[in-house]
């Protein structure tokens, strides 16, 4: 749970979802990162807060999304990954893809990656 890394004002979100292969696989996976998606109605309000509190910001490619740059940015801290996009519509698709994922239990990182690009962007 999110809330046990970090606290964000109710104001800074509009979804928060768990997703990666520590939820989607099963068994899961258990040294990998924690990852969340989060939609948010203000990039520069949100990101002033997670740098305060310690996150950085880091490349989609850093954190190894194969994903095209469709208006998200990643952070930082520990083990904890934060997914962040102001596009409810692409929130959705995310947790969309996050629960096919897990209901299908894909255990390969490629596979997970196919399903995500075909969810997100219609490509395969």
């Amino acid at each position: 749970m999110l809330s046990e890394h970090i606290v964000i004002p109710n104001k800074l979100w509009t979804g928060i979802y768990q997703t990666g292969s520590s939820v989607i696989c099963d068994p899961p996976v258990l040294d990998t990162d924690i990852d969340y998606i989060i939609c948010t109605p203000s990039f520069s309000a949100f990101d002033k807060f997670v740098v305060d509190a310690g996150f950085r910001y880091t490349s989609n490619d850093e954190e190894g999304y194969v994903l095209q740059n469709n208006g998200f940015f990643c952070y930082r801290r520990d083990n904890l990954n934060l997914i962040v996009t102001e596009s409810n519509d692409w929130y959705l698709k995310w947790v969309a893809a996050t629960k096919l994922a897990k209901k299908l239990n894909l255990l390969q990182k490629k596979d997970r990656i196919i399903l995500f690009q075909y969810i997100l962007y219609g490509v395969i």
